[in-house]
């Protein structure tokens, strides 16, 4: 089972600050005040400032000389760079996990397949993205390789939800029922135990360097 990670105060101001940009209220090329952000967590510059460095580090943010930071834009070439590592990452994961999952965490499997099905009927595309994120999680967490499921969490921080907030709805639609399809096949593989299959799949279907040009994936 893996460790709990500890969250410093730095960790705490980063993960504020990502769900900023998450939830729209952080547009893109926006300018990112330290001063505010440390009076809105009543907490000191210094770990909003390592923040914001980290941030800046792992392409989030670009620094700005004497101007401090904005949020960078991500674009296909982006999204291309992601899913060439994310993609066997991810299939990893699923083959270690594979003999690994309970039948109750592939009945898990199935019902946020159901669920995001049902998001996507509904409109609510935001929904949507929560929901397949935690289909990913749930077998992911059970890979038993914690450095893995690290860098596959930190990975996908890279797919922030203002993409749900920008694309044109019907661009949302297609992409998400196309994306639950494979989810469905997923499940399925799942099911079956097959990890080879399950690797094979995610890498090369699900993750396919084509599927990068819809951002909102």
């Amino acid at each position: 089972m893996a460790k709990a990670r500890y969250l410093s105060l730095k960790d705490h101001v980063y993960a504020h600050i990502t769900d900023l940009i998450n939830a729209g209220k952080l547009g893109e090329f926006e300018h990112v005040s330290e001063q505010s952000i440390a009076d809105a967590l009543s907490v000191s510059r210094t770990p909003v400032r390592e923040a914001l460095m980290q941030l800046s580090e792992e392409g989030y943010l670009e620094r700005i000389p004497r101007k401090g930071f904005i949020v960078r834009g991500f674009n296909e070439s982006d999204a291309r760079e992601v899913f060439e590592i994310l993609g066997p990452l991810d299939g990893r994961a699923a083959l270690l996990a594979a003999g690994r999952m309970s039948d109750d965490n592939i009945v898990q499997l199935s019902f946020l397949h159901n669920s995001m099905q049902l998001a996507i009927n509904s409109g609510l595309y935001d929904r949507y993205d929560d929901l397949q994120r935690e289909f990913h999680q749930t077998y992911v967490q059970q890979c038993g390789n914690a450095h893995l499921s690290e860098y596959i969490e930190d990975l996908n921080r890279f797919f922030m939800k203002r993409a749900y907030l920008q694309a044109e709805t019907d661009i949302l639609e297609k992409n998400a029922r196309q994306a639950n399809r494979e989810h469905a096949h997923i499940v399925a593989l799942f099911k079956k135990r097959d990890g080879e299959a399950l690797q094979a799949y995610i890498r090369d279907v699900h993750w396919s360097l084509e599927n990068a040009k819809y951002l909102s994936w």
